[in-house]
């Protein structure tokens, strides 16, 4: 189909009579991808051209029991990723090709140190055997660690199928970072040697730096290829940035959306509501939201929201609109919203509960948590204690943006201490979006409504 066409990407492959055929990769699903020569081969070249395609699977358990297969048993669990019940009869096919169990050996004294014997396929299961230092002990291979055994399946894959084209999934995985450099460059000499390609299914930054940004694929919503330099270190960024749920939500949603803390999406969400803005749809059940500043994980360096944006424009190049408080950083200005790109609006006043400080909404706030009995007590000190200590005019007009409400942060400084003369002194932060809850549409002031209508205006409404 059309769509396919547009997602497809191309890759020169290297076959044994010295042939480079373009390939076309075209992905169907998650888990399936179709590959075909290019319309602009010529037929002859194709016809007379050896595919010989191995997939390797990620090590999985090693079986302890293991007969010797042939060769058609073992390519049939290597398709169903159980390359674990086969690694003992791969070692006997290396060891019976000149050259092949020799370079093997070498390879894995050379990147582990240890001493790697010939396997024995003459009973009942196959005995295979290494040593961790010359003339040490024997141990079948079932003891070794699990990054020893990814390696040692994948070079013997490589001295076994010369002149093939390798799909690795993940050859990276069980290694020390410092051991997947060493052992990338151990697969790319083997392969140039053998006259095979690698395609390499990969997460790991150690291999995505050490590969020239023309041989990388991002297979993130529309495979494309890198071009530069540039765009590889962007990528590696990305991967320290971006959680798997990050790339998901946004291959499935209209924007971004970036916030000082989960409470301004509550906020939010009740101001649409009452309003009955289109927004509220959005905020609801079609953005996701990140905060200005996130953790990536536990003890992370904080990402901003500008990083976090560019890294997950890998994945799709989607709107984002952040929302900043009126006292952040004054020198980031807004930008106008187009429904494109990166998209910023602050808010006038010091942050958003400074827009709950309105007297009539705290004090049905006030009634409705005291209860009917209280109630009239307690709203009485509200309405005393907001006479007392705020100014004739901003108790005249809650719309008023004065000097206190622009300069003072409301959670700590203005909202607990009136709530407390409303006699609910441990009223908690968190509980904030239930004073926009109660309030009226005309208690909501019209800055609300100007970020409401960005919002849907920032995601292309």
């Amino acid at each position: 189909s059309d769509r396919r066409q547009q997602q497809s990407i191309e890759i020169e492959i290297l076959f044994d009579l010295g042939l480079r055929i373009g390939m076309e990769f075209i992905p169907d699903t998650t888990e399936q991808m179709y590959v075909r020569p290019l319309r602009s081969c010529p037929p002859i070249d194709v016809r007379a051209t050896p595919l010989g395609c191995v997939f390797v699977p990620a090590m999985s358990g090693l079986s302890t029991e293991e007969p010797v297969y042939q060769r058609p048993k073992i390519e049939q669990l290597l398709f169903q990723a159980r390359p674990g019940e086969v690694l003992r009869n791969l070692l006997v096919q290396a060891s019976m090709q000149h050259g092949a169990w020799e370079a093997l050996v070498a390879a894995i004294r050379d990147l582990f140190g240890y001493e790697l014997h010939a396997p024995d396929g003459r009973g009942a299961n196959i005995l295979a055997e290494y040593s961790t230092r010359k003339d040490g002990p024997r141990l079948d291979i079932a003891s070794a660690g699990s990054g020893f055994l990814q390696v040692l399946m994948l070079l013997t894959f490589l001295h076994t199928r010369p002149g093939a084209v390798l799909l690795l999934d993940e050859p990276d995985a069980h290694l020390h970072v410092i051991l997947q450099d060493a052992v990338y460059a151990e697969l790319r000499r083997v392969a140039a040697d053998k006259n095979s390609q690698l395609l390499i299914a990969t997460h790991s930054e150690v291999i995505i730096d050490a590969a020239e940004p023309r041989h990388v694929c991002v297979l993130l919503d529309q495979p494309r290829m890198l071009a530069t330099d540039e765009e590889r270190e962007r990528l590696i960024r990305s991967l320290r940035v971006l959680s798997n749920a990050d790339i998901m939500r946004a291959l499935e949603v209209p924007g971004i959306l970036y916030l000082d803390d989960y409470t301004d999406l509550d906020i939010l969400r009740e101001w649409a509501r009452i309003l009955e803005h289109p927004a509220h749809e959005l905020l609801t059940t079609r953005l996701f939201w990140k905060p200005n500043v996130a953790e990536p994980r536990a003890g992370a360096q904080g990402v901003s929201a500008n990083d976090h944006y560019a890294a997950l424009c890998l994945a799709r190049e989607l709107p984002a609109l952040q929302i900043l408080d009126g006292d952040a950083r004054p020198e980031i200005q807004p930008n106008p919203i187009t429904g494109s790109g990166f998209q910023r609006v602050r808010w006038r006043r010091y942050e958003i509960e400074s827009y709950l400080f309105y007297p009539a909404a705290l004090e049905r706030f006030a009634e409705r948590a005291v209860g009917p009995d209280a109630a009239a007590a307690h709203v009485a000190d509200l309405r005393t204690y907001l006479h007392r200590t705020q100014p004739p005019a901003f108790i005249e007009d809650p719309f008023a943006d004065l000097d206190f409400l622009v300069g003072t942060k409301a959670r700590t400084r203005l909202l607990p201490p009136a709530l407390a003369a409303a006699g609910l002194p441990g009223f908690p932060y968190q509980r904030f979006f239930e004073i926009a809850s109660v309030m009226t549409p005309a208690e909501i002031h019209p800055e609300v409504v100007e970020k409401l209508d960005a919002i849907v205006k920032a995601f292309g409404g």
